[in-house]
């Protein structure tokens, strides 16, 4: 498809014409990734905002707007954080920079060298960590602590050696006091939290803080140069003193109504949705076609390819040759920017799709339909999450979700997963992946094979991803998650994972259009059927024990 494509005016009829005409303009490189938090993703919701104006839809947000704003502060470390040791401060940003602060925390204790970070046979014992600031060194490229162990578990600090100290990218965090409360609440029943959030962007707290030091903070801090250390060195004492500042950044959903027909049902709303965001510009610059072409050949799921291996030679020569055939259509171009054109670009101009074609159309349900554009899913579910916890219509008149979360992609080169065994799952013209459509309500599920059966080209449904114990979670990882915690019936739909999943390759150059359009025509279809439906769907499984419990697939 092309780089750049300028479309006509869109129809009431769901068209894979409209859809490339939107998708082009929402996950365009001037909408800089869609980051929640950031002006960009102000902008891509005022754009939303604008075209559920232009349909008529009914304001379901705040005040009378489309807009459900949401208190998201914007975390950094301040400047006035410094270590003092060996009778020298050193100042952050210049010789150390803390990972994953969320508040203030000053620590004052000996200091001790802790080796090679990963290095499980020549390591501290747990006791000699406990209460330390331990020192480790790294490869050369490492840009964090992670899995650390349980030996370093009781550490008061962790300084990882870095040859460059950089400011990482800005956290964002959403004060949810209902969340919070429920959480403490059932923690305090159940003797144990359920943890954090249960979508990609949730980060624990407590247990050690971590940082990053230069080569001459870590040497007076250990009172030797770095190479000289061996295990076990003991240092001075030191005192790190982390101040972190926060500021409100303005985040918002979009929801937005159309009335049902039926004077008493129409106070029973289907929700269609997605989220809006996606995960900004990249911490680098990178050629474009070099990793598209890496990535179709060594990471087929993209950042799913956690444990992906380094490319043998024969798959380099593959690379090389994808590579040269894709530099003869274009000039080399430098990338930074994650569009996100299928995630969530997709679902985002699936549900405006969806949207016209109901409120122009003939086409009208019984009971009302709630669209929304659930910003922050990447955070961590922000969206759903606040949506659920402060509903702007009756909780318990919400009859059923119906989630798009990747509907773009879906054909047969794409690795769209793998099943619960490990074996690779692909795509095909027929494709959608189906989650947690039978998990609280068998009606639900029933009604979406019956529907689907009425298309003019039925999907063959992939329910692979909704394996009990799946290793990837998917049904605990989209916006649908937070609606059934309360017990509402939800079907996630999407046509899975591929090489560009998280990826600056995410463009709308590689989205396979007419497929979207059917799928979300039978979104259309499901959602009109459920929505003319004489009674609720019927609620037959076991609803979670709490809201606030972890979601466990």
């Amino acid at each position: 498809m092309p780089l750049t494509y300028q479309g006509g005016p869109t129809v009431t009829a769901i068209t894979a014409c409209d859809l490339m005409t939107r998708l082009y303009i929402y996950s365009a490189d001037s909408l800089r990734g869609r980051e929640a938090g950031t002006p960009d993703a102000i902008h891509a919701t005022a754009w939303i905002e604008r075209e559920v104006r232009r349909l008529g839809l009914r304001p379901a947000g705040d005040n009378g707007t489309y807009f459900q704003a949401m208190p998201v502060s914007a975390r950094v470390v301040s400047s006035a954080s410094t270590i003092v040791s060996g009778g020298k401060t050193f100042r952050t940003d210049v010789d150390f920079y803390p990972g994953g602060a969320t508040a203030d925390r000053k620590i004052t204790a000996d200091v001790v060298f802790g080796g090679l970070l990963g290095d499980t046979v020549n390591a501290l014992s747990a006791e000699d960590a406990r209460g330390k600031i331990v020192v480790l060194t790294g490869p050369a490229n490492a840009r964090g602590i992670r899995g650390f162990g349980a030996a370093l578990a009781g550490a008061e600090a962790i300084a990882l050696v870095s040859p460059t100290i950089s400011r990482p990218r800005v956290r964002f965090v959403l004060n949810d006091t209902a969340q919070n409360e429920g959480r403490a609440a059932y923690a305090a029943t159940n003797g144990a939290g359920p943890g954090g959030p249960a979508g990609r962007g949730g980060a624990g707290a407590g247990g050690p803080l971590t940082l990053a030091v230069s080569s001459p903070t870590a040497a007076t801090m250990l009172g030797k140069p770095v190479e000289n250390a061996r295990l076990g060195d003991k240092g001075g004492p030191a005192t790190i003193d982390v101040k972190v500042e926060y500021s409100a950044q303005p985040t918002r959903n979009v929801v937005a109504i159309l009335d049902g027909t039926d004077s008493k049902l129409k106070n029973e709303y289907i929700v269609i949705g997605a989220h809006s965001d996606h995960i900004g510009v990249a911490n680098g610059v990178v050629e474009h076609d070099s990793t598209k072409a890496y990535n179709i050949v060594s990471r087929v799921e993209g950042a799913d390819s956690r444990s992906a291996t380094p490319p043998t030679p024969e798959q380099w020569t593959r690379i090389n040759a994808i590579k040269d055939s894709l530099r003869r259509v274009y000039p080399a171009r430098l990338d930074s920017i994650s569009n996100g054109a299928d995630d969530d670009g997709s679902g985002t101009v699936s549900i405006m799709e969806i949207a016209e074609a109901f409120a122009k159309g003939s086409a009208k349900p019984k009971r009302s339909l709630i669209f929304i554009w659930q910003m922050g899913e990447e955070k961590g579910l922000w969206g759903s999450e606040w949506f659920t916890n402060h509903p702007t219509v009756p909780r318990d008149s919400i009859i059923a979700d119906l989630n798009l979360d990747m509907v773009g992609r879906g054909a047969a080169t794409d690795v769209t997963g793998k099943n619960k065994d490990g074996q690779e799952l692909f795509g095909a013209e027929n494709y959608v992946q189906l989650v947690g459509s039978r998990r609280l309500s068998t009606e639900l599920g029933d009604i979406v094979e019956q529907v689907n059966t009425t298309e003019k080209m039925p999907f063959k449904f992939d329910y692979s991803m909704d394996a009990n114990g799946h290793p990837q979670n998917i049904y605990c990882r989209s916006d649908h998650a937070n609606y059934a915690r309360y017990g509402i019936p939800v079907v996630f739909f999407t046509t899975g994972g591929h090489a560009d999943y998280h990826q600056v390759t995410d463009e709308p150059q590689y989205i396979q259009y007419g497929h979207m359009a059917r799928v979300d025509q039978l979104v259309h279809d499901i959602a009109l059927k459920v929505g003319n439906l004489d009674h609720r769907v019927m609620v037959d499984k076991p609803k979670p024990d709490s809201p606030f419990a972890r979601c466990q697939q």
